[in-house]
C-alpha cells in the first residue's frame, strides 16, 4: 500500500489558518495542535502524549523538544520552529501533571482526528496502489471510509514529518536521527522512495515546459 501522508499545503493550512481554528472545539484544537506537532518532529503517538513540559529546552534562544522513544528507546532532540513553540506556551500553563497535552485515548485521538479532516475539506477518495506479479494496479473505491480524511490517524503524524524531511532535502543520515530508523531499515526506505517519486513528479512538471517550444515567443522578445 502507499504511503499516505498530509502534503505541505495542507499541514500549513492547519498551521496558519485563523479562520479554520475558529471552527474547532476546544478538543479538535488540542488533537490538532497534537497532530501539528507530531507532523513536525516525526514522534510516534506514544511518545507524543508522555511529553511533558520538561521536554522542552532553550539554548542559546532556540527551542528544542527531547524525548526518548517507549518504542526504539532511541534519545532525540529536535529543533522546533516558531509555530511549535507558540503551541508549545500555549499549553505550558494548561497541563496536568506536567503532561503537555493532557491524558487522551488513541481512540479519541484517532476519532477526533478524522472530524478535523472532514471539517477541514481533505474528502478526496483516495488512490492505493498494489502489485500483483510485477503489475501495478490502482484501487479505487467511493465508499465513505476510503475519504482521506477517513484515513488520517496518528501514523499519519510519523510518516508526514520523515518524507516531509526528506522532499525538503536533509540527508537521510540526519533524517534517520530523528526517526529513529536504523541505517538499511527497510521501512525508513518505503519513506525514502516516497519522496524520491514526489521530487520526479515535481521535476518532470518542470521539464516539460522545456519542452515545449514555440518559435514566435521567441522572436516577440526580440
Amino acid at each position: 500500500m502507499d504511503i499516505l501522508v498530509l502534503s505541505q499545503e495542507r499541514l500549513k493550512f492547519l498551521i496558519h489558518d485563523q479562520e479554520f481554528e475558529k471552527t474547532l472545539t476546544n478538543k479538535e484544537r488540542i488533537v490538532k495542535d497534537m497532530f501539528i506537532m507530531g507532523c513536525t518532529t516525526g514522534f510516534r503517538y506514544s511518545d507524543l502524549v508522555s511529553v511533558t513540559i520538561k521536554n522542552f529546552k532553550k539554548s542559546e534562544g532556540k527551542y528544542y523538544i527531547t524525548n526518548k522513544s517507549k518504542k526504539t528507546k532511541t534519545e532525540t532532540a529536535v529543533l522546533l520552529p516558531s509555530y511549535a513553540v507558540d503551541i508549545y506556551y500555549t499549553y505550558k500553563t494548561k497541563s496536568t501533571k506536567n503532561l503537555l497535552f493532557g491524558s487522551m485515548s488513541l481512540n479519541k485521538f484517532n476519532e477526533t482526528l478524522k472530524d478535523i479532516g472532514l471539517k477541514a475539506g481533505f474528502t478526496e477518495v483516495v488512490e492505493y496502489k498494489r502489485e500483483q506479479r510485477g503489475i501495478e494496479k490502482k484501487l479505487v473505491s467511493a465508499r465513505k471510509q476510503n475519504l482521506f480524511c477517513n484515513k488520517m490517524s496518528s501514523h499519519m503524524m510519523r510518516r508526514t514529518a520523515i518524507t516531509t524531511l526528506l522532499i525538503l532535502g536533509m540527508p537521510e543520515l540526519l533524517v534517520r536521527q530523528i526517526s529513529g530508523h536504523k541505517y538499511g531499515s527497510s521501512s525508513f526506505m518505503r519513506y525514502v522512495k516516497f519522496a524520491q517519486a514526489y521530487l520526479d513528479k515535481e521535476i518532470e512538471s518542470v521539464y516539460s515546459k522545456l519542452e515545449n517550444y514555440a518559435p514566435e515567443s521567441v522572436g516577440s522578445n526580440r
